[in-house]
């Protein structure tokens, strides 16, 4: 189990991984918030989940990857009078012992996403939860 969050706002560009790089809880050892990858200690059945927040005018356009594999997507695209806008994304998925897993800017929305770091306590957030080990 983990669950991570952004220490700062990050833009980021199309395909680049979102690097959470702070660790509010964690079970092992298995979290790198240097590359902001999961790597799995065993096969299971895995949920995870993902928040991130932007304001008006602003988009995001994410997806979990698991060994380079698109489990999930999630896209936002404000306008100009949206205001802060938080939104997550659930999958549950099949992950083998040592897959890597992350989330990742998608290729196909923007070419600029904006990741707000805090939004009156609110922040882009990376969770992982083991249900069934396999």
């Amino acid at each position: 189990m983990f669950y991570v969050t952004l220490s700062s706002t990050t833009t980021l560009t199309y395909k680049s991984i979102v690097i959470f790089n702070e660790i509010q809880y964690e079970e092992g050892v298995n979290f790198n918030t240097g590359d902001g990858v999961f790597v799995s200690p065993v096969s299971g059945v895995f949920m995870f989940s993902w928040t991130t927040l932007t304001y008006s005018g602003k988009s995001i356009d994410t997806e979990l990857r698991v060994d380079n594999i698109v489990k999930a997507k999630q896209i936002i695209s404000l306008g100009s009078s949206a205001g802060s806008i938080q939104s997550t994304q659930f999958v549950i998925c099949r992950v083998n012992e040592k897959d890597h897993v992350w989330i990742q800017t998608g290729a196909g929305f923007t070419t600029e996403n904006f990741f707000d770091h805090l939004f009156k306590g609110s922040k882009s957030s990376f969770m992982g939860i083991l249900i069934h080990v396999i």
